[in-house]
């Protein structure tokens, strides 16, 4: 099936390329920035432990982190395949923020390609499939996190591949297809279990397919024993580490026996059901062609189970609503089947004899800058990073244990590429002697030391190096 723009006839395909080209191109936007702005102190724990490997031990099964005081680093963590690809690029072109950014943009393409293969899969129409994944390219979540040095755009699209092949399994029944669905799902939930969702997605797909209801039933079961066993064997292994480097800088499933105590909160219902989901997941100027995928599919008797998809997300929310309350990034796995829904509401509004190639055209060129509207406050520009990375290297030495003030866990640790303890709320003499009879030997600070705690001034030099607009003081010897 062939769109009509003026005198020329586009196919699908040939539009939906000019999508992934024109996000690529919208996405070179700082694309050499440090960790900066919203989530800042997850990007920059993400690059520390790119750095680290690169910087200290290649083990893939030893993540290192910065807030470490005085131990190894290693911690326990979801799968860092992420900061290994890019700690592997690191040994070709040496250490570059553009390469964080560039390998979230990749896995940002792969998933907008696996979402079309997957509507089209479910639809048989290209059209849907090809505005499903417009959709998806240019949701305000989706497109922000294409931007960011963090996992989670990875986890999608494993997850949207994991999909495809199970999908392509059910079509053709290789063996191949499956073993690729498996391994691209472990690898998605080894980054965020919420992946783990899609089993349900899977149960209907089997059923509305020609296999017989066993043999859905045997293969799915099957397939969860394949996929469960070494996701949760990977989650035992990232706690067990935790326990004995005693580096507990990822939760793992700390909060999830206290998720009810988040159900009780009205913001948690008014972010997930009436703010995020049409100011991020799908973008205000898209709602009306959502609003009329929801009455085309009810109209449809619910036909291609875009719904299914959507209540699997919703109830894993309500299982980590400690995370998919305060975190808008663990709810990404659910911008997809609303995206879904989205094509199929753009479908329908474009076949429209009167309007339907104007609205075409107008969301073409229009709807690819609108995420700009609701994302560009999320980015800051932190130009002193590079002068306080270069001060750092010079002031401080390579192996020393430093104490450094910051709101955050990661940030400070990160810019001055040192390890050891962050600093966060009221400093007070007696915490930081503990640091000091630790190992600690450097405090860097906001301010002057005069300005603290007045007992301070005992354990320190009085003399400081500036490191750009930071203090830094040495150990009494």
């Amino acid at each position: 099936m062939k769109i009509q723009i003026g005198t020329k006839e586009l196919k699908p395909e040939t539009i939906l390329y000019a999508v992934l080209f024109i996000f690529f191109l919208l996405h070179l936007y700082q694309i050499s920035a440090p960790p900066n702005g919203y989530h800042q102190w997850r990007e920059s724990d993400t690059a520390a432990v790119s750095l680290n490997f690169y910087q200290e031990d290649m083990n893939f099964l030893h993540p290192r982190v910065n807030q470490r005081g005085s131990h190894s680093g290693i911690t326990g963590s979801e799968l860092p395949i992420y900061n290994y690809t890019a700690a592997l690029a690191y040994q070709i072109f040496g250490p570059s923020h553009t390469v964080h950014r560039l390998i979230t943009l990749v896995a940002a393409l792969f998933a907008i390609w696996f979402f079309f293969k997957i509507i089209l899969c479910m639809t048989r129409d290209k059209n849907i499939a090809l505005f499903s994944a417009f959709a998806l390219a240019f949701s305000p979540l989706f497109f922000f996190y294409s931007f960011k040095i963090m996992p989670d755009i990875w986890m999608l699209s494993f997850l949207l591949g994991s999909i495809y092949f199970y999908l392509k399994f059910l079509e053709s029944k290789k063996i191949s297809a499956i073993v690729f669905s498996a391994i691209t799902l472990i690898l998605s939930a080894t980054l965020k279990p919420l992946s783990l969702s899609i089993y349900l997605v899977y149960h209907v797909l089997g059923l509305k397919s020609k296999l017989t209801k066993s043999k859905t039933y045997t293969t799915l079961a099957f397939f969860i024993v394949l996929t469960f066993l070494p996701t949760l064997s990977w989650y035992l292994y990232a706690r067990h580490i935790n326990e004995i480097n005693q580096t507990p800088g990822f939760y793992l499933g700390n909060l999830l026996d206290t998720f009810y105590t988040y159900l009780t909160l009205p913001d948690f219902y008014k972010m997930l059901f009436l703010q995020w989901p049409f100011d991020l997941w799908i973008g205000w100027p898209l709602v009306i062609f959502f609003v009329t995928g929801i009455y085309i599919l009810i109209k449809n008797k619910l036909k291609y189970g875009f719904f299914i998809w959507t209540f699997a997300c919703y109830a894993v929310f309500v299982l980590v609503s400690s995370h998919s309350y305060s975190h808008d990034y663990y709810t990404l796995i659910i911008v997809p089947p609303l995206a879904a829904i989205t094509g199929v509401g753009i479908n329908h509004i474009t076949q429209m004899k009167k309007y339907g190639k104007a609205i075409l055209i107008l969301l073409l060129l229009l709807i690819p800058f609108t995420p700009f509207l609701r994302i560009h406050q999320r980015f800051i520009d932190v130009p002193n990073f590079d002068k306080i990375r270069s001060d750092a290297a010079e002031v401080i030495p390579s192996k020393s244990l430093v104490m450094v003030e910051d709101a955050t866990t990661a940030i400070r640790l990160y810019q001055l590429n040192k390890t050891g303890w962050p600093l966060r709320g009221t400093i007070t003499y007696s915490h930081v002697k503990q640091l000091v009879n630790e190992g600690g030997n450097i405090i860097v600070l906001e301010n002057e030391i005069g300005k603290y705690d007045d007992s301070l001034k005992y354990l320190f030099e009085r003399k400081y190096k500036k490191i750009d607009n930071l203090f830094c003081y040495l150990v009494k010897k």
